[in-house]
């Protein structure tokens, strides 16, 4: 009998491609003391290095993208830091801090201990007690980061929407928001990551070199990864949609109130947002049609695999009874193409998320950031709000009234730059939204005509009036009487009285009457200048 001639293998080695354990979550369905092993028999070993250098060139790429994003950022914060243009900062940081989760594994021995046991079988199950955390610690990278970033994603789309929707006006949508922007952001996926660790269906892939879930049972994967996901399509795509047609509203049916800049603006910001929406849902669609098929055809592979498990088990039998060896093979195997096209849709979503800052705006940030570190004067003419101007000659009014000599002084903080992110700012109420700076020297001119301040070039000379003797004033050349007023005024303790009560009460106007002990026989001229402002305690000539 051939079978009595049969010798049991009693060395305790487990044919390839198990390996021989003594935990029993390492062991390979009914085959006791064996295991799957580390490296994924379903690919070659070819196929796993040439996908090892497509994941190193693909995270490389979007790192340095994402890196530079953040640096931009970085270097002009103050006028970068504004809502929803800051969004696109973490949502580049989120993409930046997993692109590292996926460069861990090329450190020395770091894929190893990622995504293999103590004993050389595939990570399933994690996390458990009596391993090390590293796949945990990069799950956690990784996964985190992913729906954190995809969930900033529907947050821009929401502030696009209702930041274009208040264009025009003096309404911020984005005013009291921006903290459940990040409340919702960082909670929701800290609440996966915890429901994931719980169940402990965190497995290894030793073709992608990182921990994930689901890698076993793709159930939890549709769960976790593909739902929110999906969710996050149709909300974000929806915020988006929304946006781009009050844009085309605004264009179509207002284009007499929108200045060429603005129009300009309002053009490139439709076609960026057509071609930024093109691509966040083909990627989508592209990743939702990579899972399918690994979940069409999981079943398929596993059972082609355990074939093959027996098939190599066979073979011993086969050598000892010397029948034919049976040549044994993985006859349903992955598409290494589909794995890669899955990866080309992550990272493409994260190089596609830095592209808002490729802008002439951005190459003027590093430009004026270089004159900064090597202390290079910047030629480019500096641009100043006029909001910003008019505001601190108003706060400057009463250093300007005792000392009318002094200058304005604008610093860098104060001087306006656009952003890195091109066409979120359209300033549809004015056709140029800033001015040189050289205006700035005449801006409390401009101020004393609006009756807040008086500008240093005012003169003050007594009034001649019939009944007093005050020298005349001298006569005005021609060309100057167009610019010359004549103000007749007296501030006395009646009126500042009447002053207070007005700021009380708010509600009726004061007639301002001269003192007479301080002008005696003056007679009060009408003035015709409107809302007069508080003048010095004499008769005085304004000119300018």
């Amino acid at each position: 009998n051939e079978v009595q001639n049969i010798k049991f293998n009693s060395s305790g080695q487990c044919e390839a491609p198990l390996v021989r354990t003594d935990n029993p979550k390492s062991w390979y369905e009914d085959v006791e003391g064996c295991g799957i092993q580390c490296q994924n028999p379903l690919f070659t070993e070819k196929e796993h290095r040439e996908m090892h250098v497509y994941i190193a060139a693909f995270s490389s790429v979007t790192i340095f993208c994402t890196f530079f994003t953040l640096a931009t950022f970085v270097a002009d914060w103050r006028n970068s830091n504004r809502y929803p243009a800051v969004i696109l900062f973490y949502v580049n940081a989120c993409f930046f801090v997993g692109s590292i989760g996926w460069l861990a594994q090329f450190m020395d021995g770091a894929r190893d201990e990622i995504v293999c046991r103590a004993d050389g079988t595939m990570r399933l199950g994690e996390p458990t007690s009596n391993e090390t955390l590293s796949c945990v610690i990069i799950f956690v990278i990784v996964y985190y980061s992913l729906m954190s970033g995809v969930i900033w994603f529907v947050m821009l789309t929401y502030a696009w929407h209702t930041s274009f929707k208040a264009l025009g006006t003096t309404y911020q949508p984005l005013l009291g928001k921006t903290s459940y922007f990040h409340l919702i952001t960082w909670s929701i996926p800290f609440v996966l990551t915890v429901a994931i660790l719980a169940v402990a269906q965190v497995d290894g892939d030793s073709v992608s070199g990182i921990c994930f879930v689901g890698y076993k049972n793709y159930r939890y994967r549709a769960g976790f990864v593909l739902a929110p996901i999906g969710l996050v399509l149709i909300v974000g795509g929806y915020f988006l949609i929304r946006g781009v047609m009050t844009l085309f509203s605004i264009k179509s049916n207002h284009p007499g109130l929108l200045s060429e800049k603005a129009a300009s603006k309002i053009n490139e910001t439709m076609l960026r947002l057509g071609i930024f929406g093109f691509l966040a849902f083909g990627f989508v669609f592209i990743t939702f049609g990579c899972h399918f098929y690994d979940f069409f055809n999981q079943a398929e592979w596993e059972r082609s695999f355990r074939e093959y498990v027996l098939c190599e088990a066979n073979v011993t039998i086969a050598t000892q009874t010397n029948k034919p060896i049976p040549d044994c093979e993985i006859k349903n195997r992955p598409s290494l193409l589909v794995e890669k096209i899955n990866l080309f849709a992550m990272f493409g979503t994260g190089v596609s998320m830095s592209t808002w800052v490729w802008t002439k705006a951005t190459l003027l940030i590093w430009k004026r950031t270089w004159c900064r570190l090597t202390g290079q004067s910047d030629d480019q003419p500096k641009r100043i709000k006029k909001s910003k101007m008019i505001a601190k000659a108003f706060s400057k009014r009463k250093e300007l009234l005792r000392d009318p000599g002094q200058e304005l002084s604008f610093s860098m903080h104060t001087v306006s730059h656009d952003g890195p992110v091109a066409g979120l700012a359209f300033n549809i109420n004015e056709p140029s939204a800033d001015v040189s700076s050289a205006w700035a020297q005449h801006v409390t001119k401009m101020v004393a005509r609006r009756g807040a301040i008086l500008p240093q070039d005012i003169s003050v000379t007594p009034v001649a009036t019939p009944g007093n003797h005050l020298t005349p004033r001298p006569p005005v050349p021609p060309e100057e009487r167009a610019n010359l007023w004549v103000v007749e005024a007296d501030v006395s303790p009646e009126l500042q009285k009447r002053s207070g009560r007005k700021k009380k009460r708010r509600k009726k106007k004061k007639e301002v009457t001269p003192d007479p002990e301080r002008c005696p026989g003056h007679s009060t001229m009408p003035s015709t200048v409107p809302r007069l402002p508080r003048l010095p305690p004499q008769p005085c000539l304004v000119a300018f």
